[in-house]
């Protein structure tokens, strides 16, 4: 592993990320009332992890709404890291692919930035149960928008 020099770019990308981290946790609580949890961010990736809770449930499985979002979430995120700290991003279209139901455990959803573009970001992400099997996919576009400063 290479050590961090004084003047490595990197170190500005680790604080960057931090920065990303601490402000969306904080403007998004949405993400408390779902129980997700951002575990990761990396420049054009992002990782959240849930459990299943009864409360989420629709009929003994995992509400669909509540895969889309922790999938939206971590697109989000990912395609954010790119743009912050001068820009946001929001979501204009998402496409979700359910694959299997998720019953019981925890899930996690890695989303990458596929291409950051000007105006619209391009992301997927990918959903697996406590088993690592994949239950949901998505693809997402989200437009850039500046960061209001207060």
């Amino acid at each position: 592993m290479d050590d961090l020099r004084i003047n490595d770019p990197r170190i500005d990308d680790s604080r960057k990320l931090n920065d990303l981290r601490k402000f969306i946790v904080g403007v998004v609580p949405y993400w408390q009332t779902l129980g997700l949890e951002l575990l990761e961010v990396e420049a054009g990736r992002a990782v959240f992890e849930a459990d299943v809770h009864p409360q989420l449930m629709q009929n003994g499985v995992l509400h669909g709404g509540v895969l889309a979002s922790i999938a939206d979430s971590a697109c989000a995120v990912a395609a954010i890291s790119h743009v912050f700290p001068a820009n946001y991003a929001t979501t204009i279209n998402l496409q979700v692919a359910y694959l299997k139901p998720v019953v019981e455990g925890r899930f996690r959803a890695v989303g990458q930035c596929l291409k950051a573009g000007k105006s619209v970001l391009f992301c997927e992400a990918q959903v697996f149960d406590q088993n690592q099997t994949l239950v949901c996919s998505a693809t997402s576009q989200l437009l850039v928008i500046p960061l209001q400063a207060k």
